[in-house]
């Protein structure tokens, strides 16, 4: 553990909501208030150290209180490893992630297939502006989901940029990560810019439907580099910068630690598809429970 090991009852609340944004809306219902945990924590002191904070958790019986404080601990250590250039202790963040969706019904974890073909889990979301953005998710890519997603979609739609600066933590697994670049308005253009356009649901996290609209910018793509990523490898990619990703363990799973930060800058998000399309909508299948996959991944830890 990288991690500094104290956490203020002050850092903690300011966890708390970005937290919560991970969780399924229900959960907000039978989770105790911030206040009524820090009651719990920092009973005696304004700061406790992680390891007797895991150790009140081992001891915790409200299995809401015992996730959320897991997913804490997890969450923070990946974003002090990735802010101050450190390694991140991969078994020791996915035994807290892990646990903190196992321990709860399945209904309050919010579990979907996007437009990549991988599961994705929302772990923590801070946005109060583009610039402070922080978002951390959970990918699995396995076999099992392909029953789920449109392949030929996801294939013509899987080279993209992203907003935001972004680093990804091999948990298990090979994960390709490749890396495109393009010409504008060459005579072998085959492919253009799509831009993605959501519903009216885009402020729920994960739990919106999206298309890909042809932006008539036609580009000629070529691919720039391929990249391998193993157990414990971690990989960059720059705002604005082309990529695909996805991964070659089958038939087992592969996953990842995802973040998403506003703090290195920010881009324009473009997806890449064949121009003779005008729009596609976008695979999304909502609702997958994970667990199965969970175990799958703990057989390989």
């Amino acid at each position: 553990m990288n991690q500094n090991k104290d956490i203020s009852e002050k850092e903690f609340k300011t966890f708390y909501e970005p937290l919560l944004k991970g969780y399924g809306e229900e959960f907000k219902a039978i989770i105790k208030s911030k206040n009524d945990i820090c009651e719990l924590i920092y009973l005696d002191s304004k700061i406790v150290s992680i390891d007797k904070l895991i150790s009140l958790i081992k001891k915790e019986t409200d299995i809401y209180v015992k996730s959320i404080v897991c997913r804490l601990i997890g969450v923070r250590e990946i974003i002090y490893c990735r802010e101050n250039k450190q390694k991140l202790d991969i078994k020791f963040v996915w035994e807290l992630i892990s646990k903190s969706i196992k321990i709860i019904p399945i209904k309050y974890t919010i579990s979907s297939i996007g437009s990549q073909g991988f599961l994705s889990i929302p772990l923590y979301k801070f946005d109060e502006s583009l610039e402070s953005f922080d978002f951390i998710r959970l990918h699995i890519w396995d076999d099992s989901l392909n029953q789920y997603i449109d392949t030929e979609k996801c294939e013509n739609f899987s080279i993209h940029t992203h907003t935001f600066f972004a680093e990804s933590w091999v948990i298990t697994g090979e994960i390709i990560n490749n890396r495109f670049d393009y010409n504008i308005n060459s005579k072998n253009s085959k492919h253009s810019f799509f831009k993605v356009v959501y519903n009216d649901s885009l402020n729920e996290v994960n739990q919106h439907t999206s298309k890909a609209v042809n932006e008539k910018i036609d580009i000629e793509l070529y691919q720039t580099s391929e990249e391998i990523h193993f157990k414990n490898g971690n990989y960059k990619i720059d705002a604005g910068k082309l990529h695909k990703s996805g991964h070659t363990n089958s038939p087992l799973p592969s996953a990842t630690f995802f973040s998403f930060t506003g703090k290195n800058g920010l881009d324009k998000s473009i997806v890449i598809g064949p121009k003779h399309i005008s729009e596609s909508e976008i695979n999304r299948k909502m609702i997958i429970d994970p667990t199965e996959l969970l175990n799958k991944i703990n057989t390989q830890i």
